[in-house]
């Protein structure tokens, strides 16, 4: 009687490990900001980027006399053109205008302007005063192409990333990267930030409510983003095998049990 007794404390156990191992990841693990409720929140304010030497522009000037405007994007920016000039990192740098060493950008007819230092806006706003010495209706577009974001680790797409929007939100970039999986580690993401100092390391966690208003709610171009791994993802990982052979073990038992009745 205690040896069955015995056994059936060792089966409530092993039923019970059972139970934990095959069940998913606690929920609170894989939560974004979990400790929000229903507010209006102030973000930061959005940071504006400014170039440097290096940064890849479109810059294009539109008219309504398409022949005119050919005249100020002499590279042929057809449809498909800029289909594969936003596609791909040849793209980019074939037909876009890099910022040199010493700060000037070279546009057809405009020629040089020192740009470095400026922000987007008033890099249009000087291209669009420049256009006006030469035309009366001409319209400037500047973009950055080199606003690329690196991330890597526990998303489902790492990679490099490119950003064609004025800004880009530390979840926007995520979301490019698929999201991250259900090991990452999302109370200690690690971001890596170049300055003119060198690189800052800064450390993200996508938790806490916090980071709405911190200085990593917004990627700048060439940030890095490195997500780790949960303490126990191997474990994780191999769990369900683990199951199995307790769920195994446990049938023995209860076979064993029931033949010495």
């Amino acid at each position: 009687m205690k040896r069955m007794n015995m056994n059936k404390r060792y089966l409530i156990i092993i039923l019970a490990a059972i139970v934990l191992l095959s069940s998913c990841n606690k929920r609170t693990q894989l939560l974004y900001i979990n400790n929000i409720a229903n507010e209006n929140l102030k973000t930061p304010k959005i940071p504006e980027y400014t170039l440097k030497p290096g940064d890849v522009l479109y810059v294009q000037i539109i008219t309504q006399d398409p022949n005119v405007s050919n005249l100020f994007n002499n590279r042929g920016m057809s449809g498909s053109v800029q289909a594969t000039m936003f596609n791909s990192e040849s793209g980019n740098y074939l037909y876009g205008y890099s910022v040199s060493d010493s700060g000037y950008v070279q546009l057809p007819v405009l020629g040089k302007l020192f740009l470095t230092g400026l922000t987007i806006n008033q890099s249009r706003d000087l291209i669009q005063r420049s256009t006006e010495k030469y035309l009366t209706d001409g319209i400037a577009v500047v973009k950055l192409l080199s606003y690329k974001v690196t991330i890597l680790g526990e998303v489902k797409k790492p990679g490099v990333y490119t950003n064609l929007k004025d800004n880009l939100t530390i979840f926007e970039g995520l979301g490019l990267a698929g999201d991250l999986t259900d090991y990452a580690q999302r109370n200690n993401v690690l971001l890596l930030r170049q300055t003119s100092d060198g690189v800052k390391t800064v450390r993200v966690n996508l938790q806490d409510k916090n980071l709405l208003f911190s200085e990593a709610y917004y990627l700048v171009p060439n940030d890095i983003l490195v997500v780790e791994p949960r303490k126990g993802k191997l474990f994780s990982m191999n769990s369900p095998n683990i199951a199995i052979y307790l769920s195994i073990v446990s049938t023995t038992l209860l076979m064993i049990n029931y033949l010495m009745k």
